[in-house]
Formats: structure tokens, sequence, C-alpha cells
């Protein structure tokens, strides 16, 4: 008879924890980034529980200092520490649930995600490496637009930056607009044009990858908000009823 796999225990869950191979096929959400789960994991030992860490979320550090902001460490939590249950990501500006990087002092909060970009990706249809920025390129007062959606992208916001080209995009890729504009010069140069890559393309680099993934999490960020309000909203209605009971 083989033996059970050692059970560990982490600070985010009440449970014991075993470790556990995730496959695509299960379709798991991981309960600290709330993006899909595949590969190495552990996941709750109650059977009537289904709470589930990628083995990386599991290793998070529980402090951690990033150029992103540097006059304070950042404190991992295990949920928003704010009344509505969620925070607003300062790279990304996409609303969290799960863990957050956060710093009390500023009210700064990153997606456990956001603060693992890479300071440099190559993009597919560019010739050159685009290196993260944490904040506008321009300090001219130019409104800096993402050469791929040709949305503007607010100043506070992160994205990646050919400063050879004036070349840039939102952090995390806006693939779905890749198939439709030209590129315009060689190898992807030239000013602001948007680029070529095709979706298959822009899948190979390590943003367009993560996107994918992310797609999923701000989805699953919207549906816990609207659950979230749509309870609020009850508890308010429920002591209606009870104060108008009283008046009787």
């Amino acid at each position: 008879m083989a033996s059970r796999k050692p059970s560990v225990r982490h600070p985010s869950h009440n449970h014991p924890l075993r470790g556990h191979k995730a496959l695509a096929e299960e379709e798991i959400i991981c309960s600290g980034c709330d993006l899909d789960l595949i590969g190495a994991a552990f996941k709750c030992t109650k059977s009537e529980c289904d709470y589930f860490l990628h083995k990386s979320c599991f290793e998070l550090p529980r402090e951690t200092r990033h150029k992103s902001h540097p006059d304070h460490p950042l404190t991992l939590l295990y949920s928003p520490p704010y009344e509505s249950s969620t925070y607003e990501c300062s790279a990304c500006s996409e609303y969290g649930s799960g863990f957050v990087y956060n710093c009390s002092i500023c009210q700064f909060d990153l997606h456990v995600g956001c603060i693992s970009m890479p300071e440099s990706v190559e993009r597919e249809g560019h010739a050159h490496p685009l290196t993260l920025l944490y904040c506008s390129p321009y300090t001219n007062g130019l409104i800096f637009n993402c050469d791929v959606c040709q949305e503007t992208v607010p100043d506070h916001l992160w994205s990646y930056y050919c400063k050879e080209c004036d070349y840039g995009t939102h952090l995390h890729s806006c693939e779905v607009e890749e198939e439709v504009e030209p590129k315009r010069g060689a190898g992807g140069g030239g000013g602001k044009a948007s680029t070529s890559g095709n979706r298959g393309g822009g899948r190979g680099s390590a943003a367009s990858e993560l996107a994918a993934m992310l797609e999923a999490q701000r989805e699953m960020e919207r549906m816990q908000i609207e659950l979230h309000m749509e309870m609020q909203r009850a508890k308010i209605a429920k002591k209606a009823r009870k104060a108008c009971l009283k008046l009787i």
C-alpha cells in the first residue's frame, strides 16, 4: 500500500495542505493568485474544501523589496486589507481579491503576478527587447499610448517600452488587437507604430503568455466583486426589514 504524501501548513489556510499535480482538464483556480493552476501545486487535505495553491504562490516570501516602491518593504497579505475585500493593483489597475503585496503606509498594492513580471521581454514583431517601466516614459507632459491597442496608458501605471523606437505597450499584452494592424517600418521600429504580431507569435513572449492567464484572473475578480456587492445589498435589506419589524 503506497504511503500518503506528507501534509504541510500554510498561514493562508486553516487546514493542512498536501502536494498535488494539477492537470489542465481539472480546471483548477489558484486560491492565492486567482489564475489557472496547472503543474506543481498544493491542495487542501479536506475533501470538501477546494483550496489550492500554486507551488510558487505557496513559496512567496512574506516580505520583499521592489524597485517600483523603493521607500518601503512590501508585505504579503493573504486577503485584501480593505473593507471592500478587494484592491486595485498599482501596476496594472486591475482589481484583485486574493494574495496581495501591500505597503500599509502608502496603500500601495501589487498582484503577486505583477510583482514577478520580468524587467525585459522580447515581443514578436519588434526588433528590440522592451524594458519594464514603473511610470510613463514621457516626462514632458505628452500622453503615452499603447502601440498595440492605441489606448492611453495612465502615467502611474507600468508598461513595457523600447526607448530606441519610442515603442511601448501595456504591462499585460493586448493580444487580441495584434492581428489587425500591419507594422510600419523595418523591424517594428520607427516611432509609435502598431505591431503586426499574430496571436500565435504573441503567445511566444513572456508578456503574452501571462496575459492569457491574467484574463482568467480578471474575469474571476469581476465576478467576486459583483458577488460581494450583492451580499452587501442583501445585508442592508435585511437590516432594513428588521428595523421595520421593530416599528410595528
